[in-house]
Order: C-alpha cells, then sequence, then structure tokens
C-alpha cells in the first residue's frame, strides 16, 4: 500500500512546475507536504498573513482577491487543478499580497514555506524549473490584464471556451467546470454581461448543450478569427495565455 509521500509525489510529478524534476527530488519535496482537504467557500489564507506555506490545487477551483485601502476587494484570477498559489511563502518572513478562497470542494497539497525554501537553497537546477514556471504565470496574468482591456466581453468570452476545447467526435466541446458567475468574474464582466456574451456567441456557431454545461464550437477557426486572435496565435496553447 502506498503510503501519503508516495502519493504526494505521484501527484507532484504531473505539475508543470516539478515536471523535469527528477523522481529523488519529488519524494524529498513531498516529505515537506501534506494532504488538505476544504470545503466551499472556505478562505485559506489572508493577505497580510504571515505567509507559511503555498499550495498545490489538486482538484477544484480558487479565488484570489484583493482588497485596497478603502476596503474595497477585487478579482485577480480563479486557478484550478495543478496551479500553485502563495508563492510568498518562498520569501523569508515573508506574508501573503493576496486572499485565496475554495469556490468548491477543494484538494490541495501544502507545501511548508521555509522547508521549501531551504530545499531550493540546495537544489540549483530545481531553482531555475521554479523560476521558469512562475515567470511564465507572470507573463500569462499580464496576458490576462492586456486582454481585458484590447478585447470585447463577448470576444474574452469566446478565446476561453477555445482554450479548453476538446475534441468529441469531430466536434469542439468545452465543458463548463465553474460556474458562470464565478467565470464572469474571471473574465471581468458582470453576470448579465456574461448571459448576453453567450448569447451573442451563438451568431459564430456556438450553442449550449447538457443545461448549459457543454458548449460546442462549430468552427474554432471562424470562432478565433472573430474573437482577434491572429493567425499565428492559433495555437491552443496561445489560446490559454489569453485567459
Amino acid at each position: 500500500m502506498m503510503n501519503d509521500v508516495e502519493r504526494i509525489a505521484g501527484v507532484l510529478r504531473f505539475a508543470s512546475y516539478f515536471r523535469t524534476w527528477r523522481q529523488e527530488d519529488i519524494l524529498k519535496l513531498a516529505c515537506l507536504c501534506e494532504w488538505v482537504r476544504l470545503d466551499a467557500d472556505t478562505e485559506m489564507f489572508c493577505s497580510g498573513q504571515p505567509a507559511l506555506a503555498m499550495y498545490l490545487i489538486v482538484n477544484g477551483h480558487v479565488e484570489l482577491s484583493f482588497e485596497d485601502c478603502d476596503g474595497k476587494s477585487g478579482l485577480i484570477d480563479l486557478l484550478g487543478d495543478g496551479q500553485l498559489v502563495g508563492e510568498c511563502a518562498l520569501i523569508p518572513s515573508g506574508r501573503y499580497v493576496v486572499s485565496v478562497r475554495t469556490l468548491e470542494a477543494t484538494t490541495a497539497i501544502r507545501i511548508d514555506g521555509a522547508g521549501f525554501s531551504d530545499f531550493l537553497a540546495d537544489h540549483f537546477d530545481c531553482a531555475l524549473t521554479m523560476m521558469s514556471a512562475m515567470t511564465e504565470r507572470l507573463r500569462q496574468m499580464l496576458r490576462q490584464a492586456e486582454e481585458l482591456k484590447c478585447r470585447s466581453a463577448v470576444q474574452r468570452l469566446g478565446i476561453y471556451l477555445l482554450a479548453d476545447a476538446v475534441v468529441t467526435n469531430g466536434i469542439y466541446e468545452t465543458p463548463l467546470t465553474i460556474e458562470k458567475s464565478a467565470l464572469a468574474r474571471k473574465l471581468g464582466m458582470t453576470s448579465e454581461t456574461i448571459s448576453r456574451a453567450f448569447k451573442k456567441l451563438t451568431e459564430v456557431g456556438v450553442s449550449q448543450h447538457a443545461n448549459g454545461r457543454i458548449f460546442r464550437i462549430e468552427n474554432v477557426e471562424t470562432l478565433a478569427e472573430w474573437c482577434g486572435i491572429a493567425e499565428r496565435e492559433g495555437e491552443k496553447n496561445e489560446f490559454k495565455t489569453a485567459v
């Protein structure tokens, strides 16, 4: 029977942050980890709290938010399976700069911040891969900010559907894995706006099925062009960077 360390290592090795690590290094990291299971609408940590750990989302979705000096909160992003939150835990005496709460029942792997920081100090190659993954995440966040300014609400929704589309029996389909209200916040719009955006997308061959949980795309090239995606960006991983 596998113990917790082996099971955690089995999950870590498929995460983009650790995919190139040697198995022995992943096992060492797994010794610094523990399973965390949280109910929906549970606060993982708050902005300003000491950053003691980072979390790899295994199953579920979390919402990253901030609060300004006037007490008004705002959404930064929604993250799901395979994403890392709480990177501030790698900074000695660091504090979280955002708040994170679960949108649904969520399973995560908690990684001790101080222990992980010491581990990376002794494993330079692993530290470089972590820096590369975090830099890519920052690039995606900057791309998201650009999309919010330069694309219409309908275009942003279309790009989101393109990013998650999979081929089923020759048809491109996108499963909706989060509530539409949460998706609206992720894409920087209201619930009313996203409803209008879904309706507008029917004009370019997007149809809803399974009570609105599955979206079928009649022609991905047509939708990509309509959303303003350049031909050189027409690969799936480029759609991903836009959302």
